[in-house]
């Protein structure tokens, strides 16, 4: 398939061209040091920071899908390749987010290597969204999406529905979901006999970064006693990000809600999963390229 034809039908079924506000224009200062990414990037993405990222070959043969494209994926994969992610950057344990080194991107201009990033546009989408996918693999009872993560798109980042199973399930459908190698875990010191004991209840899923007061008021107003999400246990060494979590914490202790983290790389996992299948289906060879969850 011809790269522009799948970048096509990617920005069609993402609606690429309608997002506005989404949150990586604001961290890429914060990531990199030095502008020297701005060398290698698509014009036309920076004015979202989604869609075609880097241009690679003409021809796209092979797919790999990542949630956090690192610096090894991208020199491991094969010349060509065509990179489908949700992240413009890799995660790194302790500090959230890490840059890719110039010599990466060298070498993906070097063998063709392209890159696809979409963010709120995967996190708002209605068929491959990580929460609406967490959703049905936990069961949840008449989910409905809510918490906006950009302008433009219809729909939400968040779901929220009831489960009839503890706690304690929840858990082990969500372990079931994200593979054995993801570390879920309780938060705010519940103990797992208390989880087994405490219905779930209404159940709020927001994957990957969702352990914020913001998105918490937004599931409390609907309803939430149990939270999933990814980031609410995340080791982090910068003090604004620390300030962050902390805050969610106390207020989910308040609400005496049941925290599940799943973690960032786990939690958004299951989409990249389900696009492998979508590249099939248009005759492309596609396969999921593991990363390494943040807290392990």
């Amino acid at each position: 398939m011809k790269r522009d034809q799948l970048v096509s039908e990617l920005d069609a079924y993402f609606r690429v061209r309608d997002v506005r506000g989404d949150e990586w224009m604001a961290l890429f200062d914060v990531v990199y040091e030095g502008p020297y990414w701005k060398d290698y990037v698509e014009p036309e993405w920076m004015k979202s920071f989604n869609g075609l990222m880097v241009r690679g070959a003409s021809e796209v043969t092979r797919v790999a899908t990542c949630v956090f494209p690192s610096d090894a994926i991208l020199r491991r994969v094969p010349a060509g390749t065509f990179v489908f992610a949700e992240h413009p950057v890799d995660d790194a344990p302790g500090d959230v987010f890490a840059p890719w080194a110039r010599a990466t991107y060298e070498r993906m201009r070097t063998d063709g290597v392209s890159v696809y990033t979409a963010h709120a546009p995967l996190d708002h989408h209605p068929e491959v969204s990580p929460s609406v996918l967490l959703g049905r693999a936990l069961g949840l009872h008449e989910p409905q999406v809510f918490s906006k993560m950009a302008e433009g798109l219809p729909g939400g980042a968040a779901v929220i529905g009831a489960s009839d199973g503890t706690v304690a399930d929840v858990m082990n459908r969500l372990q079931q979901a994200v593979g054995a190698e993801v570390p879920v875990a309780l938060g705010l010191g519940q103990t797992i006999d208390e989880a087994r004991a405490r219905r779930a209840g209404k159940v709020a899923i927001v994957a990957g970064g969702g352990a914020s007061v913001e998105a918490l008021e937004a599931a409390l107003a609907l309803g939430c006693t149990t939270y999933v999400t990814g980031n609410a246990l995340s080791p982090c060494s910068i003090p604004y990000v620390r300030q962050i979590h902390e805050a969610f914490r106390a207020r989910a202790r308040a609400a005496g809600v049941s925290v599940i983290d799943g973690t960032h790389y786990g939690t958004e996992k299951p989409a990249q999963l389900a696009m492998v299948d979508w590249f099939k289906q248009r005759g492309l060879e596609a396969r999921f390229e593991p990363g390494v969850p943040e807290r392990s």
